[in-house]
């Protein structure tokens, strides 16, 4: 039940301006009840909008993916910007007690009551609160009758039916508290400094969702009630429905729902709306983090919110200018990975902030030596852009792209999903704009990018610079020695920076992608039909092999995997350790021998196409989404990775600068130990586990990557799978043509040695961190075994569930001790005998011990005494849900059967059984695994806090 406290909204990509960001004006609203009644886009026909005598509205959209399923959302038009100063945080805190108490579902029973019907807290039911609004969210496992009965029930008790129980309200103190220190965080902080520079004079700078410590420790149930009979009205309310549902049953579901709810008090004016003020001249801010993995240099400008309706010229009207900022991004892109680049990365974007402002901004992300020289890059190129605008082919690579998206958000408009759905029809009425159908957007955007010129970006990108002023920002690990007057040295070096004569950027050459000629095409040695699974296996001659299913969950799209050679089993960590890590973060950015990164980016623009890298435990792996029309391209491009890979110079450059970040923002968190040295400790030491010393990966280079991964992508075996909207002989022909012609691959060595991975005697370690943000972790870890026997997998699975929400309401519910305690399991599928439950809390660095002790308590309970048919039930149902949703997605077909469908054919018995195997679990199973694995002595426990 987060509390979302958005950052600026930059606008600068094309959905974003166009479905996205448009917000009214005040003075246009009128009586309508939605903004498509009074503008002249056409809204989606398909949704149906209505609303009951006593103000509450409905939206309702039918929708078949995922079948059966329902989609329900409850917005109630208020935030923490309605609070009274008595009230800061009550909004959000209003929100929690939704799930403690109302009037048909009484204290600590509606969680397990989802449970039971097959929904997960967290995952199908959950909550947020914003500035400017509160949604509540239920997926419901099916869209029966009963069931929609029983979701619409819940949100009229939310409504209309909380208690504010007294007893309740106290114990949800501690976890909001938790919630907040959970959020804590050098980001976070940063953002508040930023918020308080930019907006300190406004209402919403002072009015963040998460509250003041005094008011949630001390706010009694009048202040609760108050802010619920002012602000949770009728007339604030809509419900969203979208699903595989009958559109009139629901509709009359929901009149029957809400029909009675009324207004418990008085209304009350929402508070004026505020308005960044006009500034002329330089601003300056500089907010020190000590902790923070790098420095954010920015250059902002903020006017008064213009405020307008949703209407087809306004959707239009900033197109050249975000085309211009998407050109400039990719100038940055390109600058970071140049040789002596002082900044690893920035972004410029453009838009609204909770109609105060509208901004534009350019930041580029340094390190702690090198933010003075990032800040004279930002003001250069901005200048750079400004004076001498852009190019041709810059304008023609963002347009393709943009149009690309375009076309591709019209064909998977059919497979669209209900979640997604539901938040699009609510944020429409949120924000009041239009809820427009792909097609409307592409019919009424296409026209517009044809007639967009250079000159019109251009003439709009100096439109948006051309205020009188400039915030700038410098936040972040700036060094230990700071200066007396650090905002006066940042405005001198900003001043000294606009001194610099500037020449033009180098002219762009346009090149053609080199990679589409691999040789005869590859023959079939042998093919088979898998019916039951309606999956193709086929081996070429190369002893390439291909695993092909095809599907309509997700119309226009194809998942790709490519498993090549042995990942790290072969890693040389005798002599190289943290090898895996260095080649993984480098691979790709390296480009082909004949295209770098840029080059490849430029020349795939508007193509469906993109090649992403990783080392897993036994094979090394090329990942990417495509079309069928680029099928072809992609697996072009994917197999020019395995011939020619770039090992270029700027991939190490661009890695060194983020792992050093990285690293720093380890040291200074309580995660960083469970991420650096608790995972090798675990496997008794092996350096494949956990990220080394960062002095160790600093050793590590190209050379050492390019020598071990060239001869296994050269000639290590190769299992290829695709799943999605495709055509099954043309993705044979399509992998015949790339991977089936390259030379013959050998056999997948077994390295049985490399397999086995020990634990050590059970420890407890307590580490601590240098840090400011007052919260520690607690992780206990139980030794178990491996994946390959999926019946006992699954029922770890199921015994970690357990665990987690006795956790849940032990350690949250019942001592208020941790927001978001958590529990699962793991499994390798490669290491012998090896996995763990993890049980993990933040918490109050003095609670740590109790809690530690209480969660091993928990366990050790749960081995002697185990389980109950109703908590397995409520645990098993979840994901008995997840399980049928599942099947109907690429994800869990590529993943879990087809990439490696071929090495281990037994992935295909594990889909046939996934279902009725999970269905089968007893009661006896899980206390059998919960006796042998979750004993007292067994536990490994870790525990890291502040110093």
């Amino acid at each position: 039940m987060p509390s979302h406290s958005p950052r600026r909204k930059p606008l600068s990509t094309l959905l974003a301006v166009l479905l996205l960001a448009i917000l009214p004006a005040a003075s246009w609203l009128s009586a309508a009840d939605f903004a498509h009644e009074e503008s002249d886009l056409p809204v989606d026909p398909n949704v149906r909008y209505g609303k009951l005598d006593n103000g509450v509205r409905y939206a309702l959209l039918k929708n078949t993916e995922p079948r059966e399923r329902t989609a329900l959302r409850l917005l109630v038009e208020t935030g923490s910007l309605q609070e009274n100063e008595n009230q800061r945080g009550l909004a959000h805190f209003l929100e929690h007690m939704a799930f403690n108490g109302t009037e048909n579902y009484a204290p600590d029973t509606l969680i397990e009551f989802f449970q039971r019907m097959g929904m997960s807290f967290g995952a199908d039911t959950n909550a947020f609160t914003s500035f400017d609004r509160t949604v509540y969210m239920i997926d419901l496992p099916d869209s029966t009758a009963a069931h929609l009965t029983e979701g619409l029930q819940v949100f009229r008790d939310y409504a209309g039916g909380m208690l504010f129980l007294p007893e309740e309200i106290d114990k949800e103190r501690g976890i909001i508290l938790s919630e907040k220190r959970t959020r804590d965080s050098v980001e976070w902080r940063s953002f508040v400094a930023e918020l308080d520079f930019l907006y300190g004079d406004t209402r919403l700078a002072h009015r963040l969702p998460i509250g003041t410590e005094e008011v949630l420790s001390t706010a009694n149930r009048d202040v609760f009630v108050d802010y619920y009979n002012t602000w949770y009205r009728p007339e604030r309310m809509t419900v969203v429905a979208v699903g595989d549902f009958d559109i009139d049953q629901v509709e009359s579901e929901i009149t029957a729902a809400f029909s009675d709810l009324s207004a418990r008090g008085p209304a009350r004016n929402d508070p004026p709306t505020d308005h960044v003020q006009s500034i002329e001249g330089l601003r300056v801010l500089h907010h020190y983090e000590s902790e923070a993995g790098n420095v954010a240099v920015g250059i902002q400008t903020a006017v008064p919110f213009a405020e307008e309706p949703d209407t087809a010229r306004n959707r239009l009207k900033d197109l050249p200018r975000d085309i211009a900022l998407g050109m400039l991004n990719r100038r940055l892109a390109e600058l970071a990975k140049q040789e002596g680049a002082p900044f690893s990365g920035g972004y410029a974007g453009a838009g609204s902030f909770y109609k105060i402002s509208d901004t534009g901004s350019i930041e580029l992300r340094a390190l702690t030596g090198t933010w003075k020289e990032a800040l004279k890059v930002a003001e250069n190129e901005l200048r750079r852009a400004l004076q001498f605008g852009f190019q041709e082919p810059e304008l023609r690579e963002v347009i393709a792209g943009m149009r690309n998206g375009l076309e591709q958000a019209v064909r998977r408009a059919p497979t669209r999903r209900s979640p997604q759905l539901a938040m699009g029809v609510l944020s429409a009425v949120a924000d009041e704009t239009v809820f427009t159908t792909p097609q409307t957007d592409y019919d009424l955007v296409t026209p517009a990018l044809d007639q967009i010129t250079i000159d019109l970006c251009n003439a709009a990108f100096r439109e948006l610079w051309s205020v009188p002023h400039r915030y700038v920002t410098v936040v972040g690990n700036t060094g230990a020695d700071q200066p007396a007057e650090p905002e006066l040295e940042i405005a001198e070096l900003f001043s000294t920076a606009q001194a610099v004569v500037l020449d033009p950027p180098a002219q762009i050459e346009e090149v053609a992608f080199a990679y589409t000629d691999f040789g005869p095409a590859g023959e079939i040695f042998s093919r088979d039909h898998v019916a039951d699974l309606d999956i193709t296996l086929v081996e070429f001659a190369n002893r390439v092999k291909l695993n092909i299913k095809q599907t309509d969950f997700s119309a226009e799209s194809i998942s790709m995997s490519v498993r090549i050679g042995t990942g790290q089993l072969s890693e040389p960590t005798a002599d190289q350790p943290g090898l895996s890590v260095y080649a993984s973060n480098t691979f790709t950015l390296g480009g082909l021998g004949a295209h770098s990164s840029d080059e490849l980016r430029r020349i795939l623009a508007g193509r469906n196409v993109g090649v992403g890298f990783g080392i897993g435990t036994d094979a090394f792996q090329l990942s990417g989404a495509t079309t069928p029309d680029d099928l072809l391209l992609q697996l072009q491009l994917a197999a020019a990775y395995l011939v020619d890979p770039g090992f270029r110079p700027e991939a190490d450059r661009q890695m060194r600068k983020g792992i050093e970040q990285y690293y720093t923002q380890l040291a200074h968190v309580p995660q960083g130990p469970l991420q650096t040295e608790v995972p090798r400790l675990l496997a008794n030491g092996d350096m494949r586990f956990g990220l080394p010393p960062q002095d160790v990966l600093d050793q590590r280079t190209l050379d050492e990557a390019r020598a071990w991964l060239t001869p296994e992508l050269q000639h290590g075996a190769i299992e290829i799978a695709l799943v999605g909207d495709l055509d099954v002989e043309a993705a044979i022909e399509a992998v015949a043509a790339t991977f089936g012609a390259l030379p013959t691959r050998g056999a997948k060595p077994l390295l049985y040695e490399r397999r086995q991975v020990s634990f050590p005697e059970p420890f407890e370690k307590d580490y601590t961190v240098p840090t400011e943000i007052p919260k520690g972790v607690v992780s206990i870890y139980w030794p178990t075994t491996d994946g390959k026997d999926v019946h006992v997998a699954r029922r770890l699975n199921v015994l970690a569930n357990i665990l987690g929400d006795r956790m849940r309401k032990k350690i949250r519910e019942e001592l208020g001790g941790s927001y978001s305690p958590s529990a699962g399991s793991n499994t390798s599928d490669t290491f012998d005998d090896y996995g763990t439950i993890n049980a993990y809390i933040v918490v109050d660095p003095p609670d740590a011990a109790r809690l530690a002790a209480a969660t091993r308590e928990l366990a050790a309970e749960l081995a002697a005494h185990g389980t109950n048919d109703d908590e397995l039930q409520r645990a098993l149902q979840p994901i008995l849900t997840s399980l049928r949703e599942g099947e109907r997605t690429n994800g869990y077909w590529l993943g879990a059967v087809l990439v490696s469908a071929q090495e281990f054919p037994q992935r295909m018995d594990w889909a046939r059984s996934r279902y009725s195997d999970n269905q089968a679990i007893t009661v006896a199973e899980i206390n059998k695994l919960a006796a042998a694995y979750l004993g007292n002595d067994r536990a490994f426990q870790v525990i890291v806090l502040p110093e």
